[in-house]
């Protein structure tokens, strides 16, 4: 190892003969030719290495000098050039390879969108009206929602999210997803789903890496909804201008290392008018003012936006809950993912 990536360096180097890797994060990026001058990021700026360099055979490299070089540059108008040229290949090495990421992390955006359920058929639904506000930190999220109809005038709504943000939650966002879509049936209740997706959570997933889970069944011809949580926050019910909570019972995270969870479906009726917020804490841990340090919103800040909300109007109540967040919030952005999904019964 010629540099180490995050050491202190005061020096460049010319590879004379050999071969050498260059790595970031211990990955191979490029391979540098003999004549090839490396190292001189840190040596200019006085700072740390931003990648190492392994020698992959014997190996000769010139030493210069920091001092030294910064001189001879001032000196040497054909140095000058030189360096000048190894500077804007290395910047063109580095944006094609930035290139590749965003494309990629676009492709996986769209990957995840595509999972997504289409809400079209809620827009005019006899029995439902249905929106969704879904808002990445990044360009990646680990908020999941779903909506899946069991049966005739059953549906069964989820909505999730996976500690952490980023492309790590989008393979547990698809597998969760997929395991779901696999197991949900007609008569399926939801702590018993829970129970199914945290052991497949456990077998299949990152042993690091957890996820919150609300599930409810809704069944218009009984007027019932039954939900379980894998963890808060739980969903908020408006009805006549009050908000309430729907759960008083949270069970463990999905994933979390324990044999025998356990989880508990709760039922209540429901009526025509209610309103239903599934949300994920990126809208609930908001701090709120200009200063970061202050309290989170809260969840009974939110149940009192959300009456406000629905008491003006009856379509657009997503975009309008992340408006007053947001101002709640001192107009500064979102620090993590959120979502908003609203289920009304008609």
């Amino acid at each position: 190892m010629i540099v180490r990536e995050g050491e202190p360096g005061s020096s460049a180097f010319i590879l004379l003969t050999g071969a050498c890797d260059v790595l970031v994060h211990g990955d191979a990026l490029n391979r540098l030719r003999s004549g090839e001058l490396f190292g001189e990021i840190a040596c200019l700026e006085g700072g740390t290495r931003t990648a190492s360099v392994r020698a992959t055979a014997d190996t000769e490299v010139l030493e210069l000098d920091g001092d030294a070089l910064r001189h001879e540059l001032l000196q040497s108008p054909t140095l000058l050039e030189v360096f000048l040229r190894t500077m804007a290949h290395r910047a063109r090495d580095i944006s094609t390879r930035e290139m590749v990421v965003r494309d990629e992390q676009r492709q996986l955006r769209r990957v995840l969108e595509r999972l997504q359920p289409s809400l079209d058929d809620f827009t005019d639904h006899p029995l439902l009206r249905v929106e969704v506000r879904w808002q990445p930190l990044t360009v990646v999220s680990g908020d999941y929602y779903d909506l899946l109809e069991l049966a005739s005038a059953r549906f069964l709504v989820a909505l999730g999210d996976v500690m952490g943000h980023g492309a790590l939650t989008a393979p547990i966002v698809g597998m969760i997803r997929g395991q779901l879509h696999e197991s949900a049936q007609a008569t399926s209740r939801p702590h018993e789903l829970l129970a199914q997706l945290h052991q497949h959570m456990r077998r299949h997933g990152h042993p690091n890496i957890f996820m919150t889970l609300t599930l409810l069944v809704l069944d218009l011809d009984a007027r019932t909804a039954d939900v379980a949580c894998a963890g808060p926050p739980g969903p908020l019910l408006c009805r006549s201008g009050r908000t309430l909570p729907v759960v008083k019972q949270y069970g463990w995270t999905l994933g979390y290392p324990f044999e025998n969870v356990q989880f508990a479906s709760e039922q209540l009726t429901v009526f025509p008018g209610d309103v239903l917020l599934f949300y994920s804490d990126g809208l609930s841990d908001a701090a709120r003012g200009s200063d970061a340090g202050l309290d989170t919103l809260g969840t009974e800040a939110l149940g009192h936006i959300l009456a406000a909300v629905c008491s003006e109007r009856t379509r657009g109540i997503p975009d309008e809950i992340f408006a007053r967040v947001e101002r709640a919030h001192a107009g500064r952005p979102l620090e993590d993912d959120a979502t908003a999904l609203i289920v009304a019964v008609r």
